[in-house]
């Protein structure tokens, strides 16, 4: 996976954010970055392999100077196996054999400096030559042997010139330096010399090539140690690169100078500068300053850079005034940039609505104050107008004003329409203010119907009150022609004028007088259970309503459920009634179905009242089985339910009656009554 190394920081100046110059790393195997260009290359395992490569190029006909820092891990008898740089022709990333072959071993074309942390043995015999202390080595062509003395071009050295362990948890600063003049290889350990290689390594080991890649590799095998490396610096790579500010009056920045060997700094001037004896001062000049960082690393070796800090006054940003604005015109967005070069922001949000006051922010490093602009909005004045009552369609209209109630002028849109509802417009004169455009709506009713709650009909020669002349909306007027009781005529009313209203007529019929007959039949059976008479007329129209006796009129000819020996009364007119009421006289026949002889007066004796005027009639009455006990008259006092000076018992008795129908013919009728004690 590529990752961006950072192996030296610096500051971008006016904004305290902290950049670093870049190496492109690639990160192998079992490495793990921490960041700040610091690598595990190795954890604290066994049989583990990493590395990191970079792909910067290197041309060995310049100078160059390597410095970094590497930890070998806190072990030492049982701590393994140590690590190297490896310089080759490519900037693909590998890994070479494990344990004791350091991660390089078999990366052929190749010069590596090795720092080996572990003498291998095998069945007593010293493989690749190890010697019993830590120590350094100049390979090449990838063989870790040193034994071949072709491939060991330098070394093995003792790492630390104080100490045959390296494996003791510290930081050792390394300084790899190349002459490209007198071709000499110099290899630094805790700032002391010691390894150097004579040879023309561009020519020998990578054929004359100008681009040569390098890059950190290392193993464990049957032990382990942690292992890690930081860089410093690298001479073919821009390194402490402060890069000049410019921040405002007042204002300050921090500048951070530190190198992972940096061991003191000092900066000159010391005018506007926090602490003039730390990596990474808080600079704030009152005048534009030029300063210089002196570092002395662990290892004695000073550089020095320069930063300018330019300051700058603060300056009002300057904007155009815009114009006031009417109620909900438009308005433009706000410049971002004064007329002075001044960026930032506004707020609040632009409202046409309202007068409001704007405040512009610059943007961070811009140094200027706050502004205002006050932008007006005057408020929009409506033209008045009075209200147009409303007209029926066709009445003359007249033009409407062009000067409001309140003095402006303008002209109005569409042309007036005196037939349907409409609204105008009324649009002001240009140059008046916020005049904005007034509507009034001119309706055009329709006309009004008059109704009235009135006959519609009368009978010839009636005399009526005069017709209303006031509608139930209320609209008045007059009706013509005079009213006729002898012919029917249709009379039209006329509204008085300005009422919005149209004429109506009215017909009314005049029914001339009927003459009518009424004959009543009586249809069911005498001394029936349910006596029924139709009423049949004659001599009108056909549409009459009937009344029985003194009960309701009904349109109804045929009535049901007659009782009583009494003479009844039908009477008959027409619905119109324009007519005379025409009465038909009946009787029908009926007889008690049960008497009570208890001597409460009340039922105490039977006959059949409805023959009363018959004196001729004469009634039998039988018992249940067939033996008369009793002869009656209908004219006489009837039946006491005596026999033989004996009360009859509860029962049915039986009767038959001898009498005539109305047309003189005999008749007889037989049924039976209930005698009840």
């Amino acid at each position: 996976m590529n990752l961006k190394s950072y192996f030296f920081l610096f500051i971008v100046l006016g904004s305290l954010t902290q950049v670093y110059a870049q190496l492109n790393a690639t990160v192998i195997g079992d490495a793990i970055n921490q960041g700040n260009n610091c690598y595990v290359i190795t954890p604290d395992q066994l049989d583990q392999a990493g590395g990191v490569w970079y792909d910067n190029p290197i041309d060995f006909d310049s100078n160059f100077t390597i410095y970094y820092q590497n930890v070998f891990g806190n072990k030492d008898a049982n701590g393994a196996d140590g690590m190297a740089l490896v310089f080759k022709g490519n900037p693909t990333p590998v890994i070479g054999g494990i344990g004791g072959g350091l991660g390089y071993n078999g990366v052929s074309s190749s010069l590596v400096i090795e720092f080996d942390t572990y003498q291998n043995n095998g069945n007593g015999v010293e493989l690749y030559g190890d010697p019993a202390y830590d120590h350094i080595a100049i390979m090449q062509n990838g063989s870790p042997d040193h034994n071949n003395t072709f491939n060991n071009l330098a070394g093995p050295i003792q790492a630390s010139i104080s100490s045959p362990n390296i494996e003791d948890g510290n930081s050792h600063e390394v300084k790899i330096v190349w002459n490209a003049t007198t071709k000499v290889l110099s290899v630094f350990f805790d700032c002391v010399l010691r390894l150097t290689l004579n040879q023309d390594v561009k020519l020998t080991i990578f054929s004359g090539d100008d681009t040569v890649y390098f890059g950190f590799v290392g193993s464990t095998g049957g032990l382990s140690n942690v292992q890690r490396v930081c860089f410093n610096s690298l001479s073919f790579v821009d390194n402490l690169q402060l890069q000049d500010e410019t921040i405002c009056l007042g204002n300050s920045t921090n500048v951070d100078a530190t190198i992972p060997s940096g061991n003191t700094y000092s900066w000159t001037p010391t005018t506007g500068v926090s602490n003039p004896n730390i990596a990474n001062p808080d600079l704030s000049p009152a005048l534009t300053t030029t300063y210089t960082v002196t570092i002395s690393d662990v290892c004695g070796e000073t550089t020095s850079e320069d930063i300018t800090i330019t300051v700058l006054p603060f300056i009002d940003p300057v904007f155009d005034p815009v114009p006031a604005i009417c109620e909900g015109d438009a308005l433009n967005e706000l410049p971002s940039i004064s007329n002075n070069g001044i960026s930032g922001t506004w707020a609040p949000e632009l409202d046409n609505s309202k007068t409001t006051t704007y405040t512009f922010t610059p943007s961070n490093g811009e140094c200027a104050f706050e502004a205002t602009l006050e932008i007006i909005v005057n408020p929009t004045l409506m033209p008045i107008f009075d209200a147009v009552n409303q007209i029926c369609p066709g009445e003359f209209l007249e033009e409407l004003p062009v000067t409001s109630s309140n003095g402006f002028t303008g002209s109005w849109s569409p042309a007036l329409n005196n037939m349907q509802t409409t609204v105008y417009t009324f649009t002001p004169d240009s140059g008046q203010g916020c005049a904005g455009p007034a509507t009034l709506e001119i309706i055009v009713t329709d006309p009004i119907v008059p109704t009235f709650n009135f006959f519609n009909s009368v009978c010839e020669g009636d005399v009526v009150d005069d017709f209303p002349t006031t509608s139930a909306e209320g609209i008045t007027g007059t009706w013509s022609p005079a009213f006729n009781n002898l012919v029917t005529t249709r009379y039209t009313f006329t509204p008085d004028g300005g009422q919005c209203s149209i004429e109506t007529a009215l017909e009314i019929q005049v029914i001339p007088i009927s003459e009518l007959v009424i004959e009543v039949e009586i249809i069911s059976e005498p001394f029936s259970d349910n006596q029924t008479v139709v009423a049949n007329v004659a001599g009108g129209t056909g549409t009459y309503e009937f009344q029985l006796d003194n009960g309701p009129w009904l349109r109804e000819n045929s009535f049901s459920g007659i009782t009583g020996c009494d003479e009844h009364m039908l009477r008959a007119r027409e619905i119109s009634g324009c007519s005379n009421i025409a009465v038909g006289a009946f009787r029908i026949l009926e007889y008690p179905k049960v008497f009570t002889p208890n001597g409460d007066s009340y039922k105490d004796s039977w006959n059949i009242d409805c023959l009363r005027d018959q004196t001729s009639a004469r009634i039998s009455i039988y018992d249940r089985y067939g033996k008369m006990i009793a002869v009656i008259y209908p004219s006489g006092f009837g039946w006491n339910g005596i026999y033989n000076g004996a009360p009859m018992p509860t029962n049915d008795y039986w009767f038959e009656v001898d009498y005539f129908s109305e047309d003189g013919s005999p008749r007889v009728f037989r049924s039976h009554f209930t005698l009840k004690r």
